[in-house]
């Protein structure tokens, strides 16, 4: 039976459609094959950029039996099988669809890996929109003479990076016949799937009848302008600034992933957010192994964003172990189980966040708000036993307009990805 919370959730959209068998279809199908977004996701999920990959693939395998292993994996991951419905006023859910994955095998590219023009073929991809009706999963693959090259994107509203790590990392074991880690079922379709064609219009809107916010979210990421420049950091100078933290605060537990946003927000903060005078860092933290309820392998959205707050005079006159410390400290905060009991708790459809979270949570400012993505763990498929003789990410696109993406090299070297709507000098 659909719950009671949902009962009281305005549904002007569908009232107006005065269907009996609609409310029936969501009172059968709620908690089985419809999964709502949390409070937190429904509010920046719908309308954003979805996270793309470029992998490349070594082995010797035909790619329909890539493509078999893919459907075989989204038989434990179901959620990679989604659609975007829309169930109420601004209130949006994940359908389980037969159709929810769009695989797109391109004609074969008779040149080896090295002569691939990569820029053409993550034009080629197919990418997913987060809005009503849209797959939230595609996989475009090729082959060439000496892999195939599978371009993968992946909506947020589905999946976290670590999410999308497991879902690789299961698609990779099963294409070689190893064990895998299955997937929790605390976020997991309980029903069957349906033809997207069955799905009634009245849940997939179009874009001009969804909310002035996620039409200005989607005109944003389409039309802007995003420049982009990497940086590298030494291990040397990384472990030099945790011991001048131990001179100036007496503490040596920042973590390379502070101290990079703290060089980084030094460094370029004039650069990225040309228009304020306060600047905020915002940074994901997962719930899992945390939060007492939340499963290890749970799958979907795991997350919640920590900030960090500056004024600009502040980032110029201290000093990056200073940074680094009051990013940490801001972190410390979200990584605190009695805290995230009080914001959050396990609904039988999954994560959910209470509504008080938004009374002490600034809104996303695009002219004031970097956010910091720690993307090195998709970079770890060698030490989950699928090593670089398999394959390779050779491309990493994340979600972020104004931020910094933390990566990995195959070395173990990390670096990081500044993206900006400004000119990066």
């Amino acid at each position: 039976m659909l719950s009671h919370k949902f009962i009281e959730i305005p549904m002007t959209t569908i009232n107006k459609a005065a269907n009996k068998s609609i409310i029936k279809y969501l009172q059968e199908n709620y908690g089985k094959n419809i999964l709502p977004l949390s409070l937190f996701d429904n509010a920046i999920r719908p309308g954003g950029n979805p996270i793309e990959i470029l992998y490349f693939y070594k082995k010797d395998t035909p790619i329909l039996k890539l493509k078999d292993s893919l459907f075989k994996t989204i038989e434990h991951y179901n959620l990679f099988s989604s659609r975007l419905i829309m169930i109420g006023d601004n209130k949006f859910a994940l359908q389980y669809c037969m159709d929810g994955c769009i695989v797109t095998i391109l004609p074969p590219i008779d040149a080896a890996f090295k002569d691939v023009p990569i820029e053409e073929l993550k034009k080629m991809m197919v990418h997913v929109k987060t809005l009503p009706g849209e797959p939230l999963f595609a996989v475009t693959g090729v082959q060439i003479k000496d892999g195939i090259l599978a371009g993968i994107s992946c909506s947020h509203a589905i999946a976290d990076g670590i999410s999308f790590l497991l879902f690789l990392y299961a698609w990779m074991c099963i294409t070689e016949n190893k064990n895998f880690l299955s997937p929790s079922p605390q976020r997991l379709f309980k029903g069957k799937p349906v033809n997207s064609d069955k799905i009634d219009t009245v849940f997939t809107p179009p874009l001009s009848e969804l909310s002035a916010e996620i039409q200005h979210r989607v005109q944003r990421n389409s039309h802007v302008k995003i420049y982009s420049k990497r940086e590298n950091l030494s291990d040397e100078f990384l472990q030099e600034m945790k011991k001048q933290s131990v001179r100036e605060n007496g503490e040596d537990k920042i973590s390379n992933n502070q101290i990079i946003n703290s060089v980084l927000l030094k460094k370029y903060h004039r650069h990225i957010l040309p228009d304020t005078d306060k600047i905020i860092l915002r940074s994901p933290v997962t719930l899992r192994d945390i939060h007492p309820d939340i499963d290890s392998m749970y799958i979907g959205n795991a997350i919640f964003i920590s900030f960090a707050e500056f004024t600009r005079d502040e980032i110029d006159n201290m000093s990056i172990p200073q940074i680094a410390y009051r990013i940490k400290e801001s972190i410390a905060k979200v990584r605190n189980k009695n805290y995230l009991r009080k914001i959050s708790y396990l609904s039988e459809y999954g994560i959910e966040f209470k509504p008080a979270i938004f009374k002490n949570y600034p809104p996303y400012n695009m002219d004031s708000d970097v956010v910091s993505a720690n993307l090195t763990h998709l970079h770890d498929l060698e030490s989950m036993g699928v090593g670089s003789d398999i394959g390779s990410i050779l491309y990493i696109d994340s979600t972020i307009q104004t931020g910094f993406t933390i990566l990995k090299e195959k070395s173990g070297s990390i670096f990081a990805e500044i993206t900006s709507r400004h000119p990066l000098i």
